[in-house]
């Protein structure tokens, strides 16, 4: 049975599980970037390894959402962030240290994706089995602004504890952050109805998935319509932080792991901004008027290109005042994004009924992914060589942004013509 307030016993768990597990695992997240790219030096192996950790996530969260629409999610949330845990530990214990140190990363950010890919779409859709439909954008909001503060914390704590203490420490950090989540997960009681399989668990998988893209095609093709615009946006738009930040501060700037650290810290608190004041901003600018923080999310991203315009690249005294400014865009940026994914989350919960919330989240989480490991490797490839002209890149993605804030107008402006497809 649903709580009717959102901190009940069973959301306040999952958010402080997610915040511990979370932070521990932006640590060791941010520890790697820094390590891959002193190692290599090079944006597009570094854009190669992260986009190969993404892969099981595309591939495999479907089946995952099918697992978490008929197990029970506190359980695999349990089991999960205990496997996490002993990997974790092993590969600190037992690997780090032996030669071909990228190989083993790149297989245990592997190895963990494949976990992730599992229990994302568990946490994602045990919240609305936890909490009121009226409390779903607060809930989504919480979890995000959980994982912006991970982006903020974690970030200055690996900066220093990196710099000071090395890879291992930072590895056995996010060990025991796994660890304290299974345990308080123990405690979970999320409502869950066993529901017969009719052949092996594959199988059944499998047909799940099926009827859930039938449902969504059928019933509900706005969902799927923004799922397929969120997997296109992705193949521009993500590499701008994932490979673009630690390229543009570590390589072409120069900036220190603690400077590095400091400048993700203020992404995270753009993101947690954002989330914390979703709720307000989607009364006036609700989900039909999404396309608005695209134009500005365009104008964010031209103004992070100008900040490594050759003249201020070309003067090392410059450098600094391109990483204040550069950061700053990106701190807006990280605002707008927050809004975004907030306000098409709840969207789509709204959309869905309980019993195939799971496999939506997991579509979701492998939709919206599914372009973005071919985006890493391109723009690794663009950032390596036009490291001298870097403004090219986000000039166009600006354009390209603003193409997309144009789609999306006329996708929800369609769907407004059929009251059924628009329910929220």
């Amino acid at each position: 049975m649903k709580e009717k307030t959102l901190f009940n016993k069973n959301f306040t768990i999952i958010t402080i599980g997610q915040l511990i597990s979370m932070f521990g695992n932006a640590i060791q997240r941010f520890a790697f970037s820094l390590y891959i790219l002193e190692l290599t030096g090079s944006a597009s192996l570094f854009a190669l390894i992260i986009s190969l950790a993404i892969l099981p996530t595309i591939i495999l969260a479907p089946i995952g959402g099918a697992i978490a629409d008929r197990m029970d999610k506190g359980r695999i949330m349990v089991i999960l962030d205990f496997c996490c845990s002993i990997i974790i530990g092993g590969f600190a214990v037992f690997i780090y240290g032996n030669d071909n140190q990228i190989l083993w990363i790149a297989i245990l950010m592997f190895v963990l994706s494949t976990i992730s890919s599992i229990y994302e779409p568990t946490v994602r859709a045990s919240i609305p089995s936890v909490i009121a439909k009226e409390h779903y954008t607060a809930g989504n909001s919480m979890v995000s602004q959980i994982s912006a503060l991970t982006m903020l914390l974690g970030p200055i704590a690996a900066g220093f504890l990196y710099g000071f203490f090395g890879l291992k420490v930072v590895l056995m950090i996010n060990m025991i952050s796994f660890f304290a989540s299974a345990v308080m997960e123990l405690f979970l009681t999320i409502p869950y109805e066993k529901i017969k399989m009719t052949g092996s668990a594959m199988t059944t998988y499998i047909t799940d998935i099926k009827e859930t893209l039938k449902f969504l095609y059928e019933d509900k093709p706005i969902v799927l319509t923004i799922l397929f615009f969120a997997a296109g946006l992705n193949l521009f738009m993500t590499p701008l932080y994932t490979v673009g930040v630690p390229y543009v501060e570590k390589i072409i700037l120069g900036v220190t792991d603690e400077m590095y650290g400091f400048s993700e810290g203020i992404l995270g608190i753009g993101m947690i901004l954002g989330a914390i004041l979703s709720t307000l901003i989607a009364k006036y600018n609700p989900f039909e008027k999404l396309h608005r923080f695209f134009v500005l999310m365009g104008i964010a991203i031209l103004g992070m290109g100008l900040c490594l315009t050759p003249w201020l690249l070309g003067k090392s005294s410059m450098h600094l005042t391109a990483y204040v400014l550069f950061t700053c865009f990106g701190f807006i940026l990280m605002f707008l994004v927050a809004n975004v994914n907030i306000q098409a989350l709840t969207f789509i919960q709204l959309q869905v009924p309980q019993t195939i919330m799971g496999k939506t989240m997991a579509l979701t989480a492998a939709l919206s992914m599914a372009f973005m490991p071919v985006g890493q490797v391109i723009f690794g490839q663009l950032y390596d060589k036009l490291s001298f002209n870097l403004i090219l890149i986000y000039v166009g993605v600006m354009g390209l942004t603003f193409a997309a804030a144009k789609i999306l107008q006329r996708i929800v402006e369609s769907s407004i013509d059929k009251p059924d497809s628009v329910n929220c």
